[in-house]
């Protein structure tokens, strides 16, 4: 077993560990410029029957995507245990709260070392999965912009909605995918990005057929929309009455996880979007920030934190595997034992 601190489990923990400061000191922080009386207030008030209603929410999101994980695996013939499967899909949210973008990988790794599937064959999945929750995210934002917003965000619906149909049209054509490209290149650092995106979207091909992005991209919606409707409920889950409406909570929640991309698992932007978005568009919220950070609080607990849980309970299965140095699984060199040897896969099944 190696001991480098660089490994795919070492990234795991510091991670974790670096997920779970930030995610307490943003809330303390928060909870003492609006008064930690009050959020604990609010907090103890919470109906705490809800929670396994917005934990079941949460886990609908993780089945679907997990349908449609399975769906484009079979798309590229890649047939392994359902078992593995879904432990493998599992460990990948697990990642979500690490730096250095290692989930993007580690689903790939895993399918490597546990069933002899090559990275490069199952690469594309893991970039679908990311195309499809992205669009899928911008749309219910902007649907959830028209439903509250009146006439005018109608056009935000349309703009988003047309925008989403043009990438579908552009990852589809060969000729519009180089053209976009060529006008990538063109900007800073778009020289060194454009040929590897060049490369996975090749790759990609198969999954970005009609046919296959569509499905994903619905699966995508319905996995995500879930999350949004437990953010909805939670104020409901509290006794002091919150007239929000859900098209609010569906704007707030996707908009907030786009914003949390530039950061593990959205600590910061995702947070302060769920808490801010839901006052400025919610008038009983206005003069209770306790309440929209408590509710931000338990909801983010039963998503990221949620996820992350059960991706942890899922590593276990491959502890062996992830006990080795990054850049040589980002390579797909296998891990070597201590007598210098290959290292077995471990079991499975």
């Amino acid at each position: 077993m190696t001991t480098s601190q660089n490994t795919i489990l070492s990234r795991f923990r510091s991670g974790l560990i670096f997920g779970l400061v930030a995610g307490v000191l943003l809330y303390v922080g928060y909870a003492l410029w609006v008064g930690w009386e009050d959020v604990a207030e609010a907090l103890r008030s919470f109906l705490w029957r809800w929670l396994p209603v917005l934990l079941l929410l949460s886990l609908g999101n993780y089945l679907v995507r997990f349908v449609r994980w399975e769906a484009y695996l079979r798309t590229l013939e890649i047939q392994i245990p359902f078992r593995s499967s879904m432990a493998i899909f599992l460990c990948g949210l697990a990642m979500t709260i690490t730096p250095g973008k290692v989930g993007e990988f580690l689903k790939s790794y895993l399918l490597k070392e546990s069933h002899g599937v090559p990275m490069a064959t199952s690469a594309p999945v893991v970039f679908a999965e990311r195309v499809t929750d992205l669009l899928a995210l911008v749309l219910l934002a902007s649907v959830g912009v028209a439903s509250y917003g009146g006439p005018k965000a109608r056009l935000v619906l349309g703009l988003a909605g047309g925008c989403v149909a043009l990438a579908l049209v552009v990852l589809q054509s060969n000729r519009l995918t180089a053209q976009v490209l060529s006008l990538v290149e063109g900007f800073p650092l778009g020289a060194r990005i454009a040929p590897k995106l060049r490369e996975v979207l090749d790759a990609s091909r198969a999954l970005l057929a009609l046919r296959p992005l569509l499905v994903g991209l619905v699966l995508a919606i319905l996995a995500w929309f879930l999350e949004c409707y437990g953010y909805w409920l939670a104020f409901d889950a509290f006794p002091v009455p919150v007239d929000m409406d859900l098209g609010v909570a569906v704007f707030a929640y996707s908009f907030s996880t786009v914003a949390g991309v530039v950061s593990p698992g959205g600590i910061g932007p995702t947070d302060v979007g769920l808490i801010e978005l839901a006052r400025t568009f919610t008038p009983d919220l206005a003069d209770q920030r306790e309440l929209a950070a408590a509710a931000s609080f338990i909801v983010r607990v039963c998503t990221l934190w949620f996820a992350v849980g059960l991706g942890a309970l899922a590593l276990l299965r491959f502890r062996t595997l992830v006990e080795v140095d990054v850049e040589v699984a980002r390579s797909g060199e296998s891990q070597r034992s201590n007598r210098g040897g290959p290292e077995a896969p471990v079991s499975t099944q």
